[in-house]
């Protein structure tokens, strides 16, 4: 009887060396002979982290052509946390192509929040683009996470105080002209003060309010709705926005900022039942379809880069037709990530950091813990726990 053996070879120790050896080749700035070995593994070791590897050394060697199409192929295969996306955005930015290369570096920020270059980068281009509120947004966080404090930071941080004192004393005067009823006049500030101080809650609101009494709901609904973006949870900016959407005959929407409202009267019986009844009355006023313009704008804010608005539309179609929530659940969670990643990161971390404490890794708990304290508040539960455990390490 004849037996026949077959033996798959391992080859993990030669892969493995021939990495090694690219590495050092690439640390050396030998990028042909580190080049040359990353490509002789592609049949046997395909992944996003040799893709791009790749991409680095085409990069490297001023190939840019060659280079963007491993770092594409780099993010097929991770949409995620992959570096591939800041090279990404650095050649379409050499390119001009700025509303492609804030994509780029977005998708870094989504999970490098404290990547103080791509929040410089995104900072500069909104500010290119003349989207002022992106820019100080991203300047902001940018002051928020910088580990280096030197000349760039100090210039930064400079000319953002400068631009909150401004804002400010135009703030105040337009507070006075609100009280005397003068709304042209504290729109007049409070548009200096806004260009000045975007992201100011505050300054957005009372520009709604000031547009509204006004009788101009369309430049009323511009920052009531960014008002929103910047507070969510404001009982009387989603009603403000509510009633200039009615004014405007956008029905749907306000049915949409509605939905938004009920959650946050559910302790206030009648005003729940009152904001009920109008939900239901609005709701006979459209069918199944109806999202379809809110999906439009939402592109459209998309391609932009507009985020906040962009999740506003997105949101608002699934509220108006449930079944469209999982064709939209990934660019949903895309742009949350895009505005605000930090819960996510902190909810990641601080599970990661509870298994490794319970397996008496503590070298590994420490660092997740540090991370969680980088990225939430203070006063949160989460900073509180996560200072416990360090100190018990």
């Amino acid at each position: 009887m004849v037996s026949s053996d077959y033996y798959i070879a391992d080859n993990s120790n030669i892969e493995e060396k021939k990495l090694e050896a690219a590495r050092n080749h690439y640390m050396n700035g030998d990028y042909k002979a580190a080049l040359n070995l990353y490509l002789s593994l592609i049949n046997t070791n395909i992944s996003y982290k040799l893709y791009h590897r790749i991409g680095k050394c085409y990069y490297k060697m001023n190939d840019i052509k060659n280079a963007e199409e491993y770092f594409k192929r780099s993010v097929e295969l991770e949409k995620g946390d992959n570096p591939s996306y800041i090279y990404l955005g650095n050649i379409c930015y050499k390119r001009e192509d700025l509303k492609k290369a804030i994509y780029y570096w977005a998708c870094v920020f989504a999970y490098r929040p404290d990547d103080e270059t791509v929040c410089l980068n995104l900072a500069t281009s909104y500010f290119s683009c003349g989207m002022k509120f992106q820019s100080i947004f991203y300047y902001e966080k940018y002051l928020k996470y910088a580990s280096n404090k030197g000349s760039k930071y100090s210039a930064v941080k400079k000319s953002l105080n400068e631009y909150t004192k401004i804002g400010n004393d135009f703030l105040q005067k337009a507070k006075l002209s609100i009280a005397r009823k003068d709304y042209k006049t504290a729109i007049e500030f409070l548009t200096f003060a806004y260009k000045n101080l975007p992201t100011s809650y505050e300054i957005n609101l009372l520009l709604g309010t000031s547009y509204l009494a006004e009788n101009d709901n369309m430049h009323a609904l511009i920052y009531l709705k960014q008002a929103y973006c910047i507070n969510n949870k404001s009982l009387e900016t989603l009603q403000m926005l509510t009633s200039v959407l009615i004014n405007l005959g956008d029905f749907t929407a306000a049915y949409c900022v509605l939905r938004r409202i009920l959650p946050l009267v559910i302790n206030d019986q009648q005003e729940y039942l009152n904001t009920m009844k109008v939900v239901k009355e609005l709701n006979s006023t459209f069918d199944e379809q109806s999202y379809i313009g809110h999906k439009e704008w939402g592109d459209n804010y998309l391609k932009e880069n507009n985020f906040h608005f962009a999740l506003f539309e997105y949101i608002n179609c699934t509220l108006l037709n449930e079944s469209v929530k999982e064709e939209l659940s990934d660019k949903i969670e895309k742009l949350k990530l895009f505005i605000n990643p930090e819960p996510y990161i902190i909810k990641i971390n601080l599970d990661k950091g509870e298994n490794s404490y319970k397996k008496g890794d503590f070298v590994s708990a420490n660092k997740y813990f540090s991370k969680v304290m980088q990225f939430s508040d203070v006063e949160s539960q989460e900073y509180k726990l996560a200072k416990i455990r360090v100190g018990n390490v």
